[in-house]
């Protein structure tokens, strides 16, 4: 596959993107939505190989039933708020075997796919951290 800086060279420096052809047009917007697709997908597996998330859990793969006494509606609320920009607190807070791992692993694995750096420790590595 051809990369940008091996056809930088075949461009000319344009300072009026109309100097371009139709063709020319088509082939450098499909080139560049290629590269900036290519380069997202390397940032997130760089993302979440560094983001301490053991195995991949997503929000889709909850089980709600399993309890309801979760707030699922609370959870929703949450990561519909731009949690990503405005800083804010998720404490998550149950007996063992509820699912508090797993919503947490969910919402790093969301951060990590829209591109931001995150961290997932569990309270057991972090005392182990030292």
């Amino acid at each position: 596959m051809t990369r940008l800086s091996d056809l930088w060279s075949s461009f000319r420096l344009l300072s009026d993107q109309n100097s371009l052809s139709p063709d020319e047009r088509t082939f450098l917007e499909r080139f560049l939505e290629e590269e900036e697709h290519l380069r997202m997908a390397k940032k997130i597996s760089y993302l979440l190989a560094r983001s301490g998330i053991k195995r991949v859990k997503t929000m889709g793969e909850f089980d709600w039933t399993f309890n309801p006494k979760i707030p699922r509606e609370r959870l929703t609320e949450f990561m519909a708020h731009p949690w990503l920009k405005e800083p804010c607190n998720l404490v998550l807070i149950g007996p063992a075997g509820v699912g508090k791992t797993h919503l947490a692993q969910a919402l790093c694995h969301d951060a990590v796919m829209k591109g931001h750096q995150t961290m997932f420790l569990s309270l057991f590595d972090l005392i182990l951290t030292p």
